[in-house]
């Protein structure tokens, strides 16, 4: 959808498609517009009109309702598209209220807009019209030589009021925009991130299946087995994008809870460490270590609801799902980015209210603009060069962090490396 901006002019604005039905924004800021197709029908008014007069509906006709005062003219769609931009003095015949404006010519909708407000020059007016300057655009010359003329009446207090809310108007809508604009600009990541990945995975599965179809009986098993490994992969790989996708949308919408469970953390990682390696061909890559403090080495009794069984098992309530998620990323991540055969390390530590994930790699690093739109779904550092991925990754690990009420630092240098460390508070139970 096309947006207000100084690079944009109405016309532009109003002969896009999506002028029908006319967007809400469109609607705020010409509240007593009018569209009249070719038959002169009415197709939409504006909801100052609408409230005013609500016994106009679509498709009653303009003269119905309405008589065209100036120009002096016989009403006839394509004499009232020939005054296209003419400033235009509309009757409203239920009241006598005069609508002084201009009519557009929307070529792509054939329709003629008429743009204008309440001709009004004394405030005591409004209360005839049961209008209020609120009704008025922010824009309206009239609504603002009405404010002044009102502002005289009132007390100072009185004026603060309505400048403040006239500020407040003019907020909204600047917040409206930019939200536009950036749900727009996700939308647009998504597409292209989506198109981009999908494509090599599709590839792989038709050409695997092209070659299953036709020379299956000659393909000896283990070349046959190949090709069907290739296709589970690629299969894996488009289910993987479109979950992380939906736990995203799922975490913003807020339907992602803690849902805490027993595990064994230490197993738990030996677990996760071997699925990396399996599928990323790094084995023996991760150097994993485990730490815990004084206190499970010592009486376990009492307040401390922390329980050791020995220097290698830890058993806590936390939601495995989201831990997953979290080191299952930054692993992954971690060996993508770090030089071939480099070691990462992953460094567990458990105290007595949390515990500690930290993983290091010896890689591409993180630049410090990256850094400040690093958790930005879709986003990916401008160094990664041809290395695959959605930029997905990163954006769900702070969301599973923050679900569990934790928190996520970086400390990164370009070509020597990055280290995140991820603190969980959790609660140790007993085996």
């Amino acid at each position: 959808m096309q947006q207000f901006s100084e690079n944009i002019t109405l016309a532009e604005y109003v002969a896009s498609p999506e002028l029908s039905p006319l967007p809400d924004i469109f609607a705020d800021i010409f509240p007593f517009h009018i569209v009249l197709n070719r038959d002169l029908q009415v197709l939409h008014v504006g909801p100052m009109l609408r409230r005013l007069y609500p016994h106009i509906k679509e498709r009653h006709y303009f003269d119905q309702h309405f008589r065209i005062n100036r120009p002096n003219m016989e009403i006839d769609f394509d004499r009232i598209r020939a005054h296209h931009q003419s400033l235009f003095l509309i009757e409203c015949l239920n009241n006598g209220m005069l609508l002084r404006g201009q009519v557009i010519y929307v070529d792509c909708e054939d329709v003629v807009l008429f743009l204008g407000s309440p001709w009004i020059t004394d405030s005591e007016e409004l209360e005839k019209f049961q209008l209020k300057l609120s009704d008025f655009a922010i824009h309206d010359t009239i609504g603002d030589f009405l404010f002044v003329l009102q502002a005289q009446k009132a007390s100072t207090n009185d004026i603060k009021k309505m400048a403040d809310k006239l500020e407040k108007q003019k907020v909204e809508i600047k917040k409206a925009l930019k939200q536009e604009q950036e749900l727009s600009s996700l939308k647009t990541r998504f597409i292209t991130t989506a198109s981009h990945e999908f494509r090599t995975p599709l590839s792989i599965i038709s050409s695997s299946t092209g070659l299953l179809e036709e020379y299956d009986a000659k393909l000896d098993p283990t070349k046959r087995a190949k090709h069907w490994h290739r296709i589970q992969s690629a299969v894996k790989h488009m289910t993987t994008l479109l979950e992380d996708v939906l736990l995203i949308y799922q975490t913003d919408a807020g339907k992602v809870e803690c849902n805490r469970s027993k595990i064994e953390l230490v197993a738990f990682c030996h677990e996760i460490i071997e699925q990396i390696e399996s599928s990323n061909d790094a084995e023996g890559r991760f150097k994993f270590n485990v730490y815990h403090g004084d206190l499970f080495s010592g009486d376990l009794s009492g307040e401390a609801p922390n329980i050791v069984v020995d220097d290698n098992t830890m058993m806590v309530n936390v939601d495995s799902k989201l831990i997953r998620q979290i080191l299952t990323n930054l692993l992954s991540n971690a060996i993508k980015y770090s030089f071939p055969n480099s070691e990462v390390r992953f460094d567990l530590s458990i105290e007595q209210f949390y515990l500690t994930f930290s993983v290091s790699d010896q890689g591409i690093g993180i630049s410090a603009e990256d850094q400040e739109r690093l958790f930005e779904s879709f986003h990916r550092g401008t160094n990664v060069s041809t290395i695959p991925g959605t930029g997905l990754g990163l954006s769900i690990v702070k969301r599973c962090v923050e679900i569990h009420h934790g928190t996520i630092e970086i400390e990164s240098e370009v070509n020597v490396g990055t280290t995140f460390t991820v603190n969980i508070p959790i609660n140790r139970i007993a085996p």
